[in-house]
């Protein structure tokens, strides 16, 4: 029987999407449910790779269009930024964004929403309001509409960075992750409820990575990631589901149905 269902990236910046739920939203839409990916910012904050592709003034509309190309190679339904400032995710308004959230949100399907758990994935407040806001985005959504609306937080164990930073490190390559110390990545604390194997779209996923290109410039270790070192240590994607209704998860029974 096929499986009706909608499977949304709720996250703070353009990139995050790729980043944490690449595969697996490539993988959604394969097997037939409505993707999308809700950015709470532009992300106008952000760095910006190359000089000559924007400016200060401009990076937030670039990031936008760099998030519909993204969206695209992961054959994503549709994407939106919305405008909240990019670094102050942890004091605005909650209750305002987590309504806008469930405003974007698939009416009248059970949905399935990607988003970051309280580790901020590296402990970047930004992230770790992005979940906030998405748990209560998903309260909303499924009170008004009566259909499950089920949230899965980003589950990284904090070993794979580490060793993905030492393998490229190995080989001469480039190792920057935005500045961002490897260790910070994930927790050993969060037990992920679902793995989702990756490998079969894993190439989409750093294409579309890459499509976000004032986000990873050259010395970017996933500018130039060999495939046999991206399918070694990301190949997955770790979920933590917050709730269950009936046992399972909605993305475990789209997968399941799918056979993927």
């Amino acid at each position: 029987m096929t499986i009706v269902a909608a499977v949304v990236a709720v996250v703070a910046h353009p990139d995050d999407e790729s980043l944490i739920a690449g595969g697996t939203l490539a993988l959604a839409a394969a097997a037939g449910a409505r993707t999308g990916v809700v950015s709470l910012t532009r992300g106008e904050l952000g760095p910006i790779a190359d000089p000559a592709l924007a400016t200060g003034e401009t990076l937030g509309a670039f990031r936008e269009r760099e998030l519909r190309a993204a969206g695209s190679i992961l054959g994503v339904s549709w994407t939106t930024c919305l405008r909240w400032p990019d670094g102050e995710l942890p004091w605005i308004d909650h209750d305002r964004a987590a309504d806008e959230v469930a405003a974007a949100l698939e009416p009248g399907l059970p949905t399935a929403i990607l988003t970051f758990g309280d580790d901020g994935l590296y402990g970047h407040p930004d992230h770790a309001a992005a979940g906030m806001i998405a748990s209560l985005a998903a309260g909303r959504a499924e009170a008004s509409s009566g259909e499950e609306v089920a949230v899965y937080e980003a589950a990284w164990l904090a070993d794979v960075v580490p060793a993905l930073v030492d393998a490229v490190r190995e080989q001469g390559l480039p190792a920057d992750l935005w500045g961002v110390d490897p260790r910070a990545f994930g927790s050993d604390d969060v037990r992920a409820t679902l793995v989702v194997n990756v490998r079969g779209v894993l190439g989409r996923k750093l294409a579309a990575l890459r499509a976000h290109r004032t986000q990873i410039g050259g010395h970017h270790l996933l500018a130039s990631l060999p495939d046999e070192i991206a399918d070694r240590f990301l190949h997955e994607e770790r979920w933590r589901l917050t709730s269950e209704r009936d046992g399972r998860g909605i993305l475990e029974r789209l997968f399941d149905g799918a056979h993927v």
